[in-house]
């Protein structure tokens, strides 16, 4: 714009001008398929916002472990090693599925909920209320129901995946959280 010094101040302000003008008449929507266009994106926008508002994802922890003890009655209790911050969001009843390898069951995923989650006394520390370890060994217990044939599988390698809940979309972007 200032390339020619010999040009005068109010004629490169009346250039600047008209270029504005100019992009105002590219924002123009005049043809039904631009207008179909803004209305197919406007929609989306729309339904992205609803979505992330009134929308929500599932939420779920995989822990790998060991089967401790396999009952004929149901139950199944591993061991497993767990963050204490994961350990927080886990309560008893949610749903949950132990899966073993093809070759140690039958039934490789068992279905069931949570009857409790414990952790293992550590050895040689003092028990101290102040004192939580960022990581420990917990005992987690799947209730899996009656019928469940999941007897022999002691010392079997085991991955459970608890259901958290859900979630919705928007607090993940930090907003509406107090």
């Amino acid at each position: 714009m200032l390339n020619n010094p010999f040009e005068s101040f109010h004629d490169v302000v009346a250039q600047a001008k008209e270029e504005r003008n100019q992009l105002d008449r590219l924002l123009t929507i005049s043809t039904p398929r631009e207008r179909s266009l803004v209305a197919v994106g406007a929609l989306t926008m729309l339904a992205f916002a609803a979505w992330l508002i009134f929308g929500g994802i599932a939420r779920s922890v995989t822990l790998d472990g060991i089967a401790v003890e396999t009952t004929g009655s149901g139950i199944v209790r591993a061991m497993v090693w767990l963050d204490m911050d994961v350990a927080r969001q886990i309560e008893a009843g949610m749903p949950a599925s132990v899966e073993f390898p093809r070759s140690a069951a039958d039934a490789p995923r068992l279905d069931g909920i949570v009857a409790s989650l414990e952790v293992e006394a550590a050895m040689g520390l003092p028990e101290s209320p102040r004192f939580e370890a960022p990581a420990a060994t917990h005992h987690v217990t799947v209730s899996l129901g009656e019928g469940h044939g999941a007897t022999g599988l002691d010392g079997v390698e085991c991955r459970i995946v608890i259901q958290l809940g859900d979630v919705r979309p928007i607090s993940l972007l930090g907003i509406g959280r107090s």
